[in-house]
C-alpha cells in the first residue's frame, strides 16, 4: 500500500473537485496520506475536513496551482509522511 495517494482535480470543472476528493477519503486508510492538486484554494472543502476528522496542510504553489495534503485526525504515520516528504515551509 502506498502512503501517499495523489489526485489531480485541477482540470475538473465544479462541483466535480469536492466530489472526486470526498469519494477518495473515504478509502484513505490508517497511514495513507491525500495529495490534492488543484487549480483554487478550497475553501468549502476545510470546514468539512474538520467535520469529518481530517487535517489538512495547504500550499498555494503558483497561481493557478494549489496542493492539500489531507489525513486522518490523530494519524501519526501518515502524518510522519507528509512531514518526510514535502516541506513544511510552503503550506499556509
Amino acid at each position: 500500500m502506498d502512503s501517499i495517494v495523489t489526485l489531480d482535480v485541477s482540470a475538473l470543472e465544479p462541483p466535480q473537485p469536492m466530489h472526486k476528493i470526498c469519494q477518495t477519503l473515504t478509502t484513505l486508510q490508517p497511514g495513507q496520506l491525500l495529495h490534492v492538486e488543484h487549480r483554487r484554494k478550497p475553501v468549502p472543502l476545510f470546514a468539512i475536513l474538520a467535520q469529518q476528522q481530517f487535517d489538512y496542510r495547504h500550499s498555494e504553489v503558483s497561481a493557478g496551482k494549489h496542493y492539500i495534503w489531507i489525513w486522518r485526525q490523530g494519524d501519526k504515520s501518515a502524518y510522519d509522511s507528509l512531514m518526510r516528504n514535502f516541506d513544511e515551509t510552503d503550506w499556509t
